[in-house]
């Protein structure tokens, strides 16, 4: 959907928009490209959005009735100032129904942004250039004219911010024309990834010593993060150590950081998530500062059941020399906690 491309953004919670001339209806104008650049950074508006649904009779060159997964993208160039998107759409057997790019800058001559974009609907040529009507307190406006198929066709798109990863898409053909609105979601490659091995819960391992370590693994973040801590049960809670899991889009992976005590940091990524009858093993790699500056690199295997989260480690080594520790060598075995939450 173009009118994704055109006007994304995410609200902050209780972000106020300043500095901005009155349009009509109530509605507001950036005075400059870096205002209009820095309320999309503000909303979080760059990254990668995901909408599923079925197409409407709306865009000239996309028929209705077509189920379709659409992916949206944009990114701040900040050499240019300008901010520039993508997208795709395709069906489930996927057949390509639009994709097409562009970009939106600023607009001297008539002292506000605008937007042009390009592509292809079933394969045929497209472009277009939109004008910012205008925005409210939650909501973007543009008026976009489009060329497809030898048809010129104007379209009003607004994009009302229903919460930080969340918005409601709308797009009409001129002032009078049925509103097409879906619904879309900043995309979320840990949640994804990560809700299926079931990590998420509460493990108890019982020690030689008669102690209880306990492991708590639960989410952050609107599920984007998974947190893991571990303490013992007769310690009052204290965390001894704190272990992070999350999407590093630039290296496109999922990424680990541990912190304890005593002031480890480790990083780590994952490197396979497979899953064989219900049973999830999930292998990353590590390498930090350990034990007084040492380098501590290793490799983790867990392999998680609905009823045991098993860890072992390969490869154990302090400053790359092989080096097992008290506590690497045998495999641990915790059990989970049923919880009222569960």
């Amino acid at each position: 959907m173009r009118n994704v491309l055109h006007i994304i953004a995410i609200v902050l919670s209780c972000t106020i928009f300043t500095n901005f001339t009155h349009a009509d209806d109530g509605m507001k104008m950036p005075s400059s490209m870096d205002e209009f650049v820095n309320w999309h950074l503000d909303r979080g508006a760059c990254g990668t959005w995901v909408e599923t649904g079925v197409t409407k009779e709306m865009w000239v060159g996309i028929p209705a009735g077509l189920t379709y997964t659409g992916t949206n993208t944009m990114r701040y160039e900040p050499g240019t100032g300008q901010l520039v998107h993508s997208y795709h759409m395709v069906t489930n057997d996927g057949r390509v129904i639009s994709t097409g790019c562009g970009m939106m800058g600023w607009d001297a001559k008539s002292g506000a942004p605008v937007a042009s974009f390009s592509g292809y609907d079933m394969g045929k040529p497209y472009h277009g250039n939109s004008v910012l009507k205008g925005m409210t307190d939650d909501t973007i406006h543009w008026e976009y004219t489009e060329e497809s198929q030898g048809k010129t066709t104007t379209y009003i798109q607004s994009v009302t911010y229903t919460g930080m990863n969340t918005r409601s898409n709308s797009v009409q053909q001129g002032a009078d024309g049925t509103p097409w609105v879906s619904q879309a979601v900043r995309a979320n490659p840990v949640g994804d990834l990560m809700k299926a091995t079931k990590l998420a819960g509460t493990w108890d391992m019982p020690l030689p010593d008669g102690r209880t370590l306990r492991t708590t693994i639960s989410w952050l973040a609107d599920q984007r993060v998974l947190k893991q801590e571990s303490f013992y049960t007769d310690d009052a809670g204290q965390s001894m150590d704190l272990y992070l899991m999350y999407w590093d889009p630039v290296n496109d992976h999922i990424a680990t950081i541990y912190l304890d005590n005593h002031g480890t940091v480790i990083h780590g990524k994952v490197d396979s998530i497979t899953d064989e009858g219900g049973k999830v093993t999930i292998v990353s790699s590590h390498e930090g500062s350990r034990f007084g500056g040492l380098t501590m690199s290793t490799q983790m295997t867990r392999v998680v059941t609905d009823k045991t989260l098993t860890s072992s480690f390969q490869g154990m080594a302090l400053d790359g020399i092989r080096h097992g520790l008290s506590w690497s060598e045998e495999p641990s075995v915790s059990t989970r906690v049923e919880t009222a939450t569960d």
